[in-house]
């Protein structure tokens, strides 16, 4: 990326000329009203967001300052107006020319499992397993005698004391196409059978990202808190699996919150949540939303929430038949008997709401989506396909939470077969529930990733009837090359049309690179996949489909907003909604687009108080 590309963006300084709506007002009567305004942010150009629409390159109002009032903006407009609301105990802080956009909105961040790896140590939260790497072979049948080989050798060498666990992370061969150890673990050709006979003596545990397995010593121990792990995992996974000795991400993360860290002070864990907060807030992040699986984890930010020292708000989704290994029974218990407590922000918590359930886990990304009819391909190649079926956790979770009045959010929908069956459960839950199609749309269904989702008639009809939102995830493009070779040129196509899809009136935000904005909306305005360590090379993927900055922006803000049922108290900078802002280092809308991933936040304000500025170098949190 070699040449820089400005796009020209004459109309947003238009805004800057033209009075608010609304703000014609007698600023004398609204000071009688609210008093004088607490803060004013002058100096700025302050782009509000305030265009619902799907129109490109339609940012709304622009103003020069914004006052704000308590926690809420009190009314935005020029220089001279705002003034007209400052008293003698007004605070006045200049942006400097820079410009200012609503606080960013996380709509899909696993925060917990990021703040157990960066800050858990220093409060003694950490695995205390043996750890052992091992890099795959070229075959299954090698990569088992591998790990057995490293294992008996760890034993022996280190003098590995009976009953203490150790945990093997299986890295990808170099010769190894990205997936192929998690497609190893999911079909059962690497399994606990081939290392039982070595293991007597210890529990272990063999991953490689989201999937791996145990071996009978550590199935014995986990059982001791989770008796139910065996009907668990054959339903989440299939039959079989358990036998396999088989876990995924619910496995992982009990195993730390629920298991090695169930005695650990709740404040200690708390705490972790709290410094991760504060990065979310240095990025100019100022909601977040994540499904929680641990109790742990829920009763962590609860704690933080009641305290007053959760530094972001937080939408949750209750996902807690994954991370405490319900069975079937329990599953249609558990949401019949919770009582569907979710709810909207504005008469939720003001800074954490639950906001429904979750089941994240449906089709999948890598070599386990689903295209099912859609594309045809080898036979190795469908074996591996994940589509879900009635008798699978995520079906009966989902039904189960839908027909007992949850709302369902946060759940993967890759592939478009994926999404024809979470469709076809949907509507079953509906007959049963006597549900209407109105009432359905008002729970706003999310879908995630839609890496291969493609325009399927039948499907995209679906979406559009429920008024589903789909949740862009743009880092999985860079797997779609690699599944091209496997299904064909034919699946090209298919690769996250986001443009077609808000055309077609479909509402779409995105998921965030953890706290990185910047490097997805690059990739939603270039359709450059972004590299990594797994996909080092970045490639186009229909360029036709490349959105412009502005609706990308509106994705992470206006929209977004949408996705927590929050669009009437944040995602804009209007009068009357919480006074939450990022100032950025440059102005996004001008810059040239290959700048755009090197943006940073350099102040954030949260409920009308700045609460992180770094706008003179400085790096702090205001008390």
């Amino acid at each position: 990326m070699s040449r820089k590309r400005v796009i020209p963006f004459t109309f947003l300084t238009l805004g800057l000329l033209l009075p608010a709506p609304g703000l014609s007002q007698d600023y004398t009567a609204l000071v009688e009203d609210m008093g004088y305004a607490d803060t004013i942010l002058v100096n700025g150009k302050i782009v509000s967001m305030d265009d619902r629409s799907n129109l490109p390159n339609t940012p709304g109002n622009i103003f020069e300052a914004m006052a704000i009032k308590g926690k809420r903006i009190m009314a935005l407009g020029t220089h001279e107006q705002m003034q007209r609301l400052a008293g003698s105990r007004t605070q006045t802080v200049d942006m400097g020319q820079r410009t200012v956009i609503p606080g960013l909105i996380q709509t899909h961040y696993h925060l917990f499992t990021s703040a157990a790896r960066k800050y858990g140590p220093q409060f003694g939260l950490t695995d205390p397993s043996v750890k052992l790497t091992v890099v795959a072979e070229t075959t299954p049948e090698a990569t088992a005698k591998r790990i057995r080989d490293i294992i008996t050798n760890a034993i022996r060498t280190q003098n590995i004391a009976r009953g203490q666990w150790i945990s093997v992370a299986v890295q990808e061969g170099k010769e190894n196409l990205p997936g192929t150890n998690r497609t190893w673990f999911y079909v059962g050709k690497l399994n606990r059978r081939q290392l039982d006979a070595a293991t007597p003596n210890h529990p272990v545990m063999v991953w490689g990202g989201i999937g791996g397995y145990f071996n009978s010593v550590a199935i014995e121990e986990f059982k001791e808190v989770f008796p139910d792990w065996e009907d668990s995992t054959n339903l989440e996974t299939g039959p079989g699996s358990a036998l396999n000795g088989y876990f995924a991400v619910p496995e992982q993360g009990a195993l730390t919150f629920e298991y090695w860290w169930k005695d650990k002070p709740l404040s200690d864990l708390a705490e972790v949540m709290r410094l991760q907060g504060l990065d979310v807030i240095r990025a100019g992040i100022t909601t977040v939303a994540t499904r929680l699986l641990y109790p742990r984890t829920v009763a962590a930010y609860s704690l933080l929430n009641r305290e007053g020292q959760l530094p972001h708000r937080l939408a949750y989704y209750i996902e807690s038949q994954r991370g405490n290994l319900f069975n079937r029974k329990t599953i249609n218990e558990f949401y019949r008997g919770y009582g569907a407590p979710w709810t909207n922000h504005a008469n939720g918590g003001e800074m954490m709401w639950l906001n429904g359930m979750c089941h994240e886990i449906w089709d999948s990304t890598q070599n386990n989506i689903c295209m099912g009819p859609d594309l045809s391909a080898p036979e190795d190649i469908k074996a591996r396909e994940r589509c879900p079926n009635p008798d699978l956790k995520a079906w009966v979770a989902l039904r189960a939470g839908l027909i007992n009045g949850w709302r369902a959010a946060g759940v993967h929908g890759t592939s478009p077969h994926g999404v024809r069956l979470y469709i076809q459960m949907l509507e079953e839950a509906m007959r049963e529930a006597n549900f209407s199609v109105e009432y359905v749309r008002d729970l706003r269904l999310t879908l995630e990733h839609n890496q291969v989702l493609g325009n399927v008639p039948d499907v995209m009809e679906a979406i559009k009837k429920y008024g589903i939102i789909l949740n862009v995830n743009t880092g999985y493009l860079a797997e779609v090359p690699k599944l091209i070779e496997d299904y064909g040129e034919e699946l090209r196509k298919f690769a996250m049309p986001v443009k077609t899809w808000i055309e077609d009136g479909i509402r779409v935000t995105f998921e965030a690179r953890g706290t990185d904005f910047w490097t997805p909306i690059h990739t939603l305005v270039t359709r450059e996949t972004a590299v990594s360590r797994i996909y080092p090379e970045s490639v186009v993927l229909l360029p036709e489909e490349a959105i412009d900055r502005v609706t990308a922006l509106k994705m992470a803000t206006t929209w977004a907003s949408e996705y927590m049922l929050a669009e009437d108290t944040i995602g804009t900078l209007e009068p009357g909604k919480y006074a939450d802002f990022a100032v950025l280092d440059r102005d996004y809308f001008t810059i040239p687009v290959d700048d755009i991933p090197n943006m940073k936040s350099v102040m954030t304000g949260l409920n009308g108080k700045i609460v992180y500025d770094n706008s003179s170098g400085q790096d702090r949190f205001p008390e």
